[in-house]
């Protein structure tokens, strides 16, 4: 049997390997969306990403017969090891052929970096963080991922199984059309909710963007500190996601409630860009993605309500109603046909007893797998 060798990426060529080895490996694949190259070049690279302010890691690289047939990261989160103290280490960017001894060979290569590391565990894939794109896909596979979201091939699933992975824990994606017939009794709730005195429904305003972005982490960091694995955000990974709402958001369909005018929830949604960027096929220059995004975003009739947040203290209160109301209301109106809400993580059970009184449906999990480090 041919030997798989475990290459360590250490140059800019061994980067753009990295970068571009999924291409072959998804060639007759119709539902897998490339990234753009030029971000993943930045994204992955030590002096420049966002995540090495705050982490390190090594990515690896698998060659069998000279030809590049798998890739992994590991990596360290020294934020998320301040927060948990869990000896927790990660992977991700895991793409592989389907081959056991493939797979086997890259996890190896992860485990033995973290145990150097004096990490007990290893979890993912994170690529690289939790609010990163996340998880193997184990079911949900006959149609393309939303924005910011993966496709990979169902082995994935039997290759961590079979090398002694278990499950951690599942992430949900659902949908539905976005002319969807809500209960009359949801608007005549949504009424009462903004008949309160003090309260404000508004959209976002994207002329004031980084102030908006304050609101929305400040939110957010309230709503989800106790949510499974959240790590707040840094400076420079607001900065970039100022950079992304600035492309993608769709301010009639994203909102804020103000109480006093003070802002205490939030409804967040974007284009879904995969519409375009599965015509690209990842090669196009930083400034003309931007360029054929703008002009043409009104053509994309796909949207992720991607998050949403209520500040703890004002949680039980129906806040929640007037953001699925007014996207229900007002997309339809604007072009849009289908809407997709996720991630909704497994023990998320407020959020997931509210979706089930909506006309949604459950239509891909996305999963995180875990394994003890044997000493």
């Amino acid at each position: 049997m041919v030997g798989v060798e475990i290459l360590p990426v250490r140059s800019k060529r061994e980067r753009f390997l990295f970068i571009t080895m999924p291409w072959k490996l998804y060639l007759n694949e119709p539902h897998w969306v490339p990234p753009t190259i030029f971000e993943q070049k930045k994204f992955i690279d030590p002096k420049r990403g966002v995540f090495f302010d705050h982490g390190e890691g090594i990515l690896f690289l698998a060659r069998k017969h000279n030809k590049i047939v798998g890739r992994i990261s590991a990596h360290i989160n020294y934020i998320h090891d301040q927060i948990y103290h869990d000896d927790k280490g990660f992977f991700g960017f895991f793409e592989c052929e389907n081959n056991q001894q493939t797979a086997n060979a890259l996890f190896q290569a992860a485990i033995d970096y973290l145990k150097q590391k004096g990490k007990k565990y290893i979890e993912g894939p994170f690529s690289f963080g939790i609010y990163d794109e996340i998880g193997v896909l184990v079911d949900g596979f006959n149609t393309d991922p939303y924005i910011l979201n993966i496709h990979n091939p169902p082995y994935y699933r039997d290759l961590l199984e079979r090398a002694g992975f278990e499950k951690s824990v599942d992430w949900y994606a659902y949908r539905c059309t976005s002319d969807i017939q809500l209960d009359e009794k949801l608007f005549l709730a949504r009424d009462r909710v903004l008949k309160r005195p003090g309260f404000h429904l508004r959209n976002i305003n994207l002329r004031e963007l980084k102030k908006e972005v304050e609101i929305i982490i400040e939110i957010f960091h309230s709503a989800w500190k106790n949510n499974w694995g959240h790590v707040p955000f840094t400076d420079r990974e607001l900065e970039r996601l100022l950079h992304g709402l600035a492309r993608f958001a769709i301010p009639e369909l994203s909102f804020i409630i103000e109480l006093n005018a003070t802002p205490v929830a939030f409804a967040l949604c974007l284009y879904d860009a995969n519409v375009l960027l599965k015509q690209l096929n990842g090669r196009l220059f930083p400034f003309g993605f931007i360029r054929l995004l703008v002009p043409n975003r009104r053509k994309i009739n796909r949207f992720r309500l991607i998050l949403m947040g209520v500040m703890e203290k004002y949680r039980n209160r129906g806040l929640e109603i007037p953001f699925y109301t007014c996207i229900a209301e007002k997309a339809p109106k604007i072009g849009f046909r289908e809407m997709e809400i996720s991630l909704v993580v497994e023990n998320n059970i407020p959020l997931l007893s509210t979706l089930q009184h909506l006309p949604v449906e459950l239509y891909k999990t996305y999963r995180i797998y875990k394994k003890h480090l044997a000493l």
